[in-house]
């Protein structure tokens, strides 16, 4: 078995650079995606009793409406990032009725997107219907799941590339797997090659995303083929999440200890340490989790904010950046075709003052880097930049360097 999966991986790769070499001619250029902003316009299709609705889909009217997607580029920015949830696709859509009612709503925004001199990326969400994660499509280059998700995506990049336009990407799979390397199962560096390979083949004007395991951290792109990268319209996407106790504190879909880690400053104070403590055993307290369980998680989250509130993290966020310095020369890659496509922090209870802080910091490390960033996200969720009256904070987009808008931009 592992001698097939190595000679399919070597075919799709000698596919993949033998496709790539049609435009190696041309110098390489940087990713035109310097500064953005994710939108969750197609990330949650609609759901009726466990499964997708008919109409899974919003229309592009109505999700221009709800993020007020004309007065982008006046904030600063140059791009969209659009994830979208292939799962109504992928499920019961023999006649490819949802496919053609997803496109009539993307391609419509892209176009009003690429009209507002606005770049696009477009990145594939594998479904994570009824607690499903993305690997569970990755099973082998053969598999028919595999099978049916790189078709849909192949399908979906030959659409997009009939727009043509501003700038144009397309993401096959966000995140696509918790571990660095797999060992349960066929790696995403299996698949990686053979998506992009048949993605090139069908969109040969797209921006193509590349990417690694661990969430698409930094420590994935260990498993990243340098020859993937050598397609001049390729760059290298990157997520950043650090620390992801300060990032990610009150969420309760990431680690199980989350919903205890509430308060937290950036950068910390050890002063916070008897305050956080307090409230992560008031909380585990209230949870309706087994003793036993509740014991566990309680003395790990302690743990943890000690670490945290005790430990200055900006030498470790430096070094992360130095390290992924380090593997785009090893993998031949300039700066300007590395786009950090996900970053963000959870909104903070000093009124984001701290958030604000982490967002300048990291953004400011980023660019320095001559890297592209894009927020995750701009409106909605714990993550947006809206306040409660549905106005973005100034202050948070000043720490991105965007301009902040004027009175009659909501």
């Amino acid at each position: 078995m592992r001698t097939v999966l190595r000679r399919l991986v070597a075919a799709a790769a000698s596919v993949a650079v033998a496709v790539f070499a049609l435009g190696a001619a041309a110098a390489a250029e940087d990713a035109p995606f310097r500064r953005g902003v994710s939108l969750q316009a197609f990330t949650f299709p609609a759901v009726v009793g466990g499964g997708y609705a008919a109409q899974a889909y919003p229309g592009a009217d109505a999700t221009a409406v709800r993020f007020a997607v004309a007065g982008l580029r006046g904030l600063g920015l140059d791009h969209v990032r659009l994830p979208v949830d292939i799962g109504p696709l992928l499920r019961d859509d023999p006649a490819g009725r949802r496919r053609r009612a997803l496109l009539d709503a993307v391609r419509p925004l892209i176009g009003r997107l690429h009209a507002d001199g606005l770049g696009v990326i477009v990145t594939l969400v594998a479904p994570g219907l009824g607690g499903a994660i993305p690997e569970a499509w990755l099973d082998g280059p053969d598999g028919p799941r595999f099978l049916r998700y790189a078709t849909i995506a192949e399908t979906l990049a030959a659409a997009l590339d009939d727009l043509g336009g501003a700038p144009l990407a397309l993401e096959p799979m966000n995140e696509p797997q918790r571990a660095c390397r797999r060992t349960d199962g066929p790696d995403w560096a299996v698949h990686q090659p053979i998506l992009l390979a048949r993605l090139r083949a069908a969109a040969p004007r797209l921006w193509l995303g590349v990417t690694g395991g661990c969430w698409s951290k930094v420590e994935g792109l260990d498993s990243v083929d340098a020859a993937l990268l050598r397609d001049p319209r390729t760059f290298l996407s990157v997520h950043f999440y650090d620390p992801f106790l300060f990032t990610h504190q009150g969420t309760d879909w990431a680690l199980d200890i989350m919903p205890l880690v509430t308060g937290l400053s950036y950068p910390p104070r050890a002063e916070q340490v008897p305050e956080a403590l307090a409230a992560a055993r008031d909380k585990a307290g209230r949870a309706a989790w087994p003793e036993g369980v509740r014991r566990e998680r309680l003395a790990r989250a302690e743990a943890s904010l000690r670490h945290y509130l005790t430990t200055d993290p900006r030498p470790a966020l430096r070094e992360t950046f130095a390290d992924l310095r380090r593997r785009a020369s090893g993998l031949e890659i300039a700066a300007g075709r590395i786009v950090v496509t996900e970053f963000g922090a959870t909104r903070t209870p000093d009124r984001d003052a701290s958030r604000a802080r982490w967002l300048q910091e990291v953004s400011g490390m980023i660019s320095a880097e001559g890297w592209g960033w894009t927020l995750w996200v701009l409106r909605e969720g714990p993550f947006g930049l809206d306040r409660p009256d549905g106005r973005l904070d100034r202050s948070l987009l000043q720490a991105l360097g965007l301009r902040a808008p004027n009175g009659s931009f909501p």
